[in-house]
This record gives C-alpha cells, structure tokens and sequence, in this order.
C-alpha cells in the first residue's frame, strides 16, 4: 500500500503493535504504554494554534484578512513547544469559527477506554504532514466467517487540522488473509445515517465526547450485523456476469448510463477499464480469493473491490495517500458502497 505519512528525522511519525506495517514503517510499541505514550512515540505531542491572516494591498498596506460578516480568517501553525518553526508547520487558512482539537484531547478520550480494558492501541501516526492524524485500537475478540477467514475489529478515529474536514469515529473490519480493510462510521444499521462526526465548529468538551462514546457503544452491534451480512454473501454464489455487472456499476457508472440509453447488451467484461479489470482479477486472484468463503461467492467479488482500494488503487489526485483514501475518504465509501450493493445481488442469487 503506498502512504503519505509523515516523517521526523527520517523516521516514520507511526508506532504499532503486533503486525509490521506499510513496508516496515515506523516504530513498534507495547500498548501497555497506553494511549498517551503512544502519542509521544508517534512525535504527535503538539499542538496548533491560530495566528491572523495578513495580506498586502497594491499600495504596501498589510492589512488583516476579514469575511463578510467582519470577523478575521486565520492561518493554522503548528507549535511544537520548542519556539522553532518551519515552513512545514504552516497547515493552511481557517475560518473565523473554525475551533481545534488537539492531539492530547484525541489520544486521553482513546486512554480512557484503553485504561477501562475495552480497547488496546494497534497504531496511530500522522499523514500529509501532520494535517491528518490516525490513532486506531482493536476493541473486540477476533471472529471467523468460516474457518481460515477471519476479522478483526478496530476502532478508528481520525482528526484532521485542516479547514473543511472534521473529527470521526469509525467501525475498520479487517480481513486477516488479505489485510484488506472495510471502515465504516458508526451508526445504527448497515445502510443508515452516521452517528458521529464533529466539524471544527465546537469544543471537544464532555457533551461531545459523551456523544464519541455513545457511537463506541454501536460499533459492537453494528460488527455483528456486518458478520451476519458477511456470512450470509459467503454462501451466495456469484454469477461472473452479474459479477462484472457489479464492478461495472460501481467503477463505470457512465458506463452503466450509456448502455441503458442505447439497450446495449456487450458482455461487461468487454468494456472494462484497466481499474475494472483490476478488481476483477483481484476477486479471483488476491490472497484469499482461494477459501470457501471466496471462491465463486458474492463475498468474494466484495473482497475483489476492498483489495484493490487497500493495495492496488493510484489515486491520481494524491498519488501517495492510498492509506488515507481506503480509511477515510472515497475509497472508504466506494467499499461501504460495494457492501451494500453486494448484498443486493445476493439477495437475487
């Protein structure tokens, strides 16, 4: 999987536990250290403040940057307690309401359950040059789908010192054959509404926090309806052109417009793109594709999509943030996306 994490003097800003990561990255760490430790292992312990925003009119007057309603735009800098900064450490502007959450707020809320024995520090870092930090922890007892196919749940949460994104909580499932990754907000049901995420516009004070636990809360419930779906896509067998015609929607939705337009009837398989393809021989050929639980099933053709978003996807954009947009961004929703409509052709089957 490719990465955009940050580094400190030449070192990964990451520490993990138990599995060795991205190519050997970072540092391990004993999750009795707990949350905080961790945070300072990983070169976390900062934090960001809000300086005015200047700019310089034709005439050579500095003058402070103001939105309509007169109140200043900031730019975000990192401080990281020793009174030196460097280009880096400039995140970017921010609004006027634009409120942080320190890293410290992020890995005590993760202490504390960590502390109570709920949930044990698997990883956590820093990516686009600390804009973006990960803290994720294993919260629940392994499980088997069927024998040699088996998950782990982890509870990620993300926060992000940029303008525009917030704060989540989110379900990550992983499957042991394959590391593939499946992250999903919690909330009450597969298919319904997140239960939290917090925009940078309030304090991470108790009221929020108390909500941040309640959706911890959910991510038990919502595992065990995510093993029931699982299960039962095991044992549904795939037709391969219903199969193509999955990718196909979810890869080639302009695709999928045109022939419905012009009643084209051309097997899927040849008008796929390279990605398509990719996903398609990811079903049949990636770790695991092999087991009982793969072999021919819808969940199978699931795991085809999750592979190809957690090791084989370029994102064009960004091509080193793979890591981040499996976790967080639209790589993340594709899977969620590929969940639900692999359960619809399953249903069918």
């Amino acid at each position: 999987m490719s990465h955009d994490l940050e580094f400190s003097n030449g070192a990964a800003n990451m520490v993990w536990t138990n599995q060795v990561p991205w190519h050997g990255l970072g540092t391990e760490m004993d999750p009795k250290h707990g949350a905080i430790e961790w945070m300072k292992a990983a070169n976390l312990d900062w934090t960001v403040h809000k300086q005015p925003m200047f700019t310089t009119l034709p005439n050579g007057e500095n003058v402070a940057v103001k939105g309509r309603g007169g109140n200043e735009y900031s730019v975000l800098v990192r401080d990281r307690g020793n009174n030196t900064y460097e280009e880096k450490d400039i995140f970017g502007p921010v609004g006027p309401e634009w409120t942080a959450v320190q890293n410290e707020q992020v890995f005590t809320f993760m202490e504390r359950f960590c502390k109570a024995g709920k949930m044990k520090m698997e990883t956590c870092g820093s990516l686009k040059g600390g804009t973006e930090i990960w803290a994720l922890a294993k919260y629940r007892d392994d499980f088997e789908l069927v024998k040699g196919d088996t998950m782990k749940g982890y509870l990620l949460f993300h926060s992000a010192h940029v303008w525009g994104k917030g704060n989540s909580l989110r379900n990550t499932l992983t499957r042991v054959v394959c590391n593939n990754t499946l992250t999903m907000a919690l909330r009450s049901g597969v298919s319904k509404g997140a239960a939290f995420r917090m925009p940078h516009v309030s304090e991470f004070d108790a009221s929020v926090q108390s909500r941040a636990e309640q959706a911890v809360g959910l991510a038990e419930a919502q595992t065990e309806e995510f093993r029931e779906a699982a299960e039962f896509l095991t044992k549904k067998k795939a037709d391969p052109a219903h199969v193509a015609e999955f990718i196909t929607r979810l890869y080639q939705p302009k695709e999928m417009k045109r022939r419905e337009a012009e009643n084209d009837n051309t097997p899927y398989k040849d008008t796929f793109t390279q990605t398509s393809e990719m996903v398609w021989n990811a079903a049949h050929l990636a770790p695991g594709s092999e087991l009982a639980s793969s072999k021919g099933t819808w969940w199978g053709a699931f795991n085809g999509v999750t592979y190809h978003e957690d090791h084989l996807r370029i994102s064009y954009q960004e091509p080193t943030n793979v890591l981040g947009t499996a976790w967080f961004g639209s790589g993340a929703a594709l899977k969620e996306k590929a969940m639900v409509l692999a359960q619809e052709y399953a249903k069918v089957a």
